[in-house]
């Protein structure tokens, strides 16, 4: 749920939003692993591994994200979806289904000479994971991502709010999202780029969230691409460490 825009570009692999509208309806699709651990405020690690499989449909200027994750986790935290933990102080390893996250976007404006680009963005975590992987409620989410292309960089942000519900006795608290990143393109196969990611407190005893990621991303094949990041956390409530990989297939090439 906590979904930064600079994480999605990662993640996905589908660098920026569309220069232009796709007139014609295409389909994307990844998978792939990704990991985590932290301590969020506990004594030892609480480690997170996740095989998501994610869906992406768009049409003109509107799109649609679908992504169900696997996971397994293991530690003295409570995993609360999106990257968000919060420490309970027993040990315990549990695995499963994990929340939905559904999301839903417009283009306002596509990137060009005198402005960049420009899309509204709302995301909908639904609870479908089972005891210790998720809260059990719906929580929401609404930002504003923007990106400009300046040659071989582009440029990227995104501002946004997110909704949370408490759980299990926890005060989880909504709260402001930010990122913000740069996209290199090194050759016609080749991206590298960085993103920071930022968070207002969701549970007053760890603080803000804050972490950064570097990432490539190989386009390989006409239709196929493949990325892999690296995380790291600045705070109590980011994990330590964590990366990942994904490997995508579009609809056209």
């Amino acid at each position: 749920m906590s979904k930064s825009l600079g994480a999605f570009f990662v993640l996905t692999g589908l660098l920026g939003l569309s220069a232009h509208a796709q007139a014609a309806t295409t389909w994307n699709f990844a998978t792939g692993v990704d990991y985590s651990a932290g301590k969020y405020g506990a004594a030892s690690d609480t480690t997170v591994f996740s095989l998501p499989f994610a869906a992406r449909a768009q049409t003109g200027q509107f799109r649609l994200d679908l992504t169900v994750p696997y996971l397994w986790e293991k530690g003295p935290g409570d995993f609360a979806g999106g990257g968000v933990v919060v420490p309970n102080g027993t040990v315990t390893s549990r695995s499963g289904v994990g929340d939905v996250n559904l999301g839903a976007a417009w283009q306002l404006h596509a990137d060009d000479s005198s402005f960049p680009a420009f899309e509204i963005e709302g995301n909908l975590k639904v609870p479908t994971a089972g005891t210790g992987l998720g809260t059990g409620k719906f929580d929401y989410g609404l930002q504003a991502n923007v990106n400009h292309t300046f040659g071989r960089v582009m440029l990227f942000g995104s501002l946004g709010y997110q909704w949370m519900h408490d759980f299990r006795g926890y005060d989880l608290r909504n709260g402001v999202t930010a990122s913000v990143g740069a996209n290199f393109k090194i050759g016609n196969t080749v991206n590298a780029g960085l993103t920071a990611s930022y968070r207002q407190p969701y549970y007053a005893p760890l603080g803000e969230q804050a972490s950064a990621s570097p990432y490539l991303l190989w386009s390989f094949a006409p239709k196929w691409r493949i990325s892999t990041y690296l995380l790291t956390g600045f705070s109590k409530a980011s994990p330590r460490i964590g990366g990942g990989v994904r490997l995508i297939l579009l609809s056209s090439g």
